[in-house]
């Protein structure tokens, strides 16, 4: 009777194998995930992600985005990339799926100009092209359906300097919201991206 009772419960256990690897298999994410930023549209800014995971711990995204928003009578056009380097942390997830901590640069590029005109009649324009580096920490979703949820916090740093075509610095003076457009000097960097993942 016990030797029946342990054939039927190694039985079972044997049969449930197939399950229970099937089940993890569904829960692995596949290894690229293609996101954008809704938020961003509030700024009149489009940007978009495409992330790649290259080992179960260890994934590199390349973000771009596009500018064309105006603040205080000055309008900023300009395009940027943020390439980055994920470590998902998780010990029962892979990547691109679950707790991360980030390291990533942004190189940038604007054109300013401003509703002002010289002596000549030239438009009062400048260029400012920031570099910076900084860290982020976040956490990745990844449903069965496919879809991603992305939520992060970063802070950073960027350098560079307003180059002033025609007018001066103070032409291009946009107060506190022109500064966080800008980004120069240490910023936050938080946000959320939607996406799927492939």
């Amino acid at each position: 009777m016990k030797n029946r009772i342990l054939l039927a419960i190694a039985a079972a256990a044997f049969l449930s194998i197939p399950a229970q690897q099937a089940q993890a298999q569904a829960q692995q994410p596949k290894r690229g995930v293609i996101k954008v930023n809704p938020l961003s549209a509030l700024a009149l800014t489009g940007s978009g992600f495409l992330e790649y995971a290259i080992t179960d711990n260890l994934s590199a995204q390349l973000g771009a985005s596009v500018t064309g928003v105006s603040v205080s009578n000055i309008k900023f056009r300009g395009y940027g990339f943020t390439p980055e380097i994920r470590y998902y942390f998780s010990e029962n997830k892979v990547a691109p799926m679950g707790p991360y901590v980030a390291g990533y640069g942004r190189i940038r590029s604007f054109k300013l100009t401003a509703e002002k005109k010289d002596e000549e009649g030239r438009d009062y324009s400048a260029t400012y092209k920031p570099v910076g580096a900084g860290v982020a920490i976040g956490n990745q979703w990844v449903f069965n359906s496919g879809f991603a949820f992305d939520v992060f916090l970063g802070a950073g740093y960027n350098g560079g300097n307003l180059k002033v075509n025609v007018g001066t610095e103070e032409d291009f003076d946009t107060g506190i919201i022109g500064d966080m457009l800008l980004g120069g000097g240490f910023s936050i960097r938080p946000g959320i991206s939607i996406g799927y993942n492939f």
